[in-house]
């Protein structure tokens, strides 16, 4: 059945009352001319006080520049429960705390890391007994003086193979089930959100956007709109485990990478709670129940979880390979109207403000910019950051963080700070295509539910987008 609003839901019997401003009329006209005041106001002047307050007075200022971004567009901010908003802040920033600042626990992350890296070996046992040399790309400079090109398809895609695999396997013996329940416990105690949206939500840190959903699949169908606007922004706003590894093997900061999925499970769930509060009492409240395996043995769970891996680095390369050619194809475009225009007769000095290199990486670097700054970014580096951030959202996270591993084979080219950032907010598969995505899995699952799905596809991306940003300002100010 399709849902045309959050109030016509089918639900079971309510187990509490529902939020009492659930019939409030939308967020007035006012109010968000108030927000959108103060939005503006805090970030003219942090850059106004730039050398005075430092990188860490603008990530400061990023926090409730981010967090009033979301309230700007809330469908209704008399339905918010802000004992949702308030814990989740909460335990997003413990979260950070914890990792950045406290020893044992930047120690323990960074064992997992280890952990991780042996992965990545495991993972290139396999790959060079079937593809040989080509899975060692050291051995095939075979030009003295070339540019050395990662070879992507040998080195970068078999350990997504691997670890879907494996995740599939821990799912069969129960154990990724027992994890993702016990993350998900503290969350439906402390932010009072329902046990299948919070299960999705923790289950991202291990699963990519379609898989995680995977875990509640029995209850899609029925979900409220907020819960289902909650699953998609979760999966805009976290990485799979196989993509966690690739982007660590592509030389990202593996603490950012790790610690940006973890405060993104509190984050995407009240960012989410925010911009569409749930104004239904939904099916699964207070309730965490995970479902059983669906495979016969481990052998079968790691058949299946090969082939699902298999269909994603296809997947994952196609898409490169296509949006990479449309890239150089604009920046063709894009670095051809200068010259065409001087041909035409403009004199030069009329065109003395056109970059001679004008691309999409420079249009991105200079509309993203002030979310750069906002992140804590030294100002240097702002337009280099932008760039990555607007090539992770047009393209893909895959392509930015390419373009971050050429970035730094450049010695000095930004500070070792703005790299560490630019991972916290480029983990995350908030992109145009990951709508599609979402869309054909999520839409696989619940049928009934596309039109609901299409509706809100285009605001969980901004809501999922705007999460990884939070997170990395969050960052800058402990780092």
């Amino acid at each position: 059945m399709t849902v045309d609003s959050p109030e016509a839901q089918p639900q079971a019997a309510p187990t509490h009352a529902p939020n009492a401003a659930a019939n409030a009329p939308p967020t007035p006209l006012s109010w968000r001319l108030g927000i959108a005041a103060a939005v503006l106001v805090i970030g003219g002047a942090a850059w106004l006080a730039r050398d005075a307050i430092g990188l860490r007075g603008q990530a400061l200022a990023g926090v409730p520049v981010f967090f009033g971004l979301v309230a700007l567009f809330a469908r209704n901010l008399r339905a918010v429960s802000w004992r949702t908003i308030a814990c989740g802040f909460g335990l997003q920033l413990v979260l950070a705390l914890l990792v950045l600042k406290v020893p044992a626990v930047t120690a323990g992350l960074e064992a997992v890391t280890s952990v991780v890296r042996n992965f990545i070996d495991f993972s290139d046992r396999g790959a060079e007994f079937v593809f040989g040399n080509l899975a060692r790309p050291g051995d095939l400079q075979l030009k003295p003086g070339a540019e050395f090109l990662f070879i992507f398809a040998f080195k970068a895609l078999p350990p997504i193979l691997f670890v879907s695999a494996f995740f599939t396997v821990l799912y069969h013996f129960g154990i990724l089930q027992w994890c993702v329940k016990l993350m998900a416990k503290g969350m439906v105690f402390l932010m009072r959100t329902s046990g299948a949206e919070t299960l999705s939500v923790a289950a991202n840190v291990f699963m990519g956007q379609t898989e995680a959903p995977l875990i509640v699949k029995p209850y899609v169908p029925r979900m409220t709109n907020s819960e289902l606007f909650t699953l998609m922004v979760s999966g805009f706003a976290h990485i799979s485990g196989g993509m966690m590894i690739v982007y660590i093997n592509y030389g990202a900061d593996p603490v950012a990478v790790l610690t940006t999925c973890v405060m993104a499970c509190p984050g995407s769930l009240y960012l989410a709670k925010l911009f569409l509060p749930e104004t239904s009492v939904p099916e699964t409240s207070g309730d965490v129940s995970t479902g059983k395996s669906p495979y016969v043995n481990a052998v079968d769970a790691a058949a299946t979880g090969t082939g699902d891996g298999l269909k994603l680095a296809l997947n994952v390369a196609a898409m490169l390979i296509v949006f990479i050619a449309f890239v150089a194809m604009f920046d063709a475009l894009l670095g051809g109207i200068k010259p065409i225009l001087l041909k035409l007769g403009f004199a030069t000095q009329t065109l003395a403000f056109w970059p001679d290199d004008l691309s999409l990486g420079k249009l991105f670097g200079w509309f993203f910019s002030p979310a750069a700054f906002l992140m804590g970014v030294a100002p240097r580096d702002m337009q280099l950051v932008g760039g990555l951030l607007g090539s992770k959202l047009a393209i893909n996270e895959h392509y930015a963080y390419l373009q971050m591993k050429a970035m730094k084979a450049r010695p000095g080219l930004m500070t070792p700070r703005s790299y560490t950032l630019a991972a916290f907010a480029l983990t995350g598969f908030a992109n145009f295509a990951s709508v599609g995505i979402q869309l054909g899995g999520i839409g696989a699952m619940a049928p009934e539910r596309r039109s609901d799905l299409a509706r809100l596809g285009g605001r969980a991306l901004f809501v999922g987008f705007v999460a990884t940003l939070l997170n990395a300002s969050l960052a800058g100010v402990l780092l």
